[in-house]
């Protein structure tokens, strides 16, 4: 069982479950690859917090990874409905700043398929590249070359 070197199992699915099922059964749902990118990104930006779900320790953040049907976020059409994606938020980084190393440097995370622009979060998905680009969605960062 892999598990992330920088993240509790807590910070990736919602309360219930995280409740409900057995932390080595969580960790058994959590693609390979979602964990290798959010550890990548983490390592790359090691100071501060790197946020995604923080209810454990009474945070207002519960949808920033798995979102499951009829809770809050929901869409079928979500990466995040299929463990793929996760919106992270940093204290000590500027998203904005991370999201154009990212697309700058794609080889050093692999498994990015997908981020979103211009949003206040780090959204990064595992979708598939499409010759070997990530694709952006949102409003296009300016300056990005």
């Amino acid at each position: 069982m892999i598990k992330s070197e920088y993240f509790e199992i807590h910070e990736l699915v919602p309360e219930l479950m995280y409740h409900q099922i057995k932390e080595e059964v969580l960790w058994r749902l959590i693609p390979i690859n979602l964990i290798h990118t959010i550890d990548a990104i983490k390592f790359h930006y090691p100071n501060g917090h790197m946020t995604i779900n923080n209810y454990e320790w009474g945070g207002d953040r519960h949808w920033s990874g798995l979102r499951l049907a009829g809770q809050p976020f929901y869409s079928s059409t979500s990466q995040h409905s299929y463990l793929r994606a996760t919106d992270s938020i940093f204290n000590k980084y500027n998203v904005s700043d991370i999201r154009r190393y990212i697309i700058k440097n794609p080889k050093q995370f692999p498994y990015i398929g997908g981020l979103e622009l211009n949003v206040s979060w780090l959204h990064t998905d595992i979708r598939p590249r499409i010759h070997d680009r990530i694709l952006t969605f949102g409003k296009p960062l300016s300056k990005i070359k």
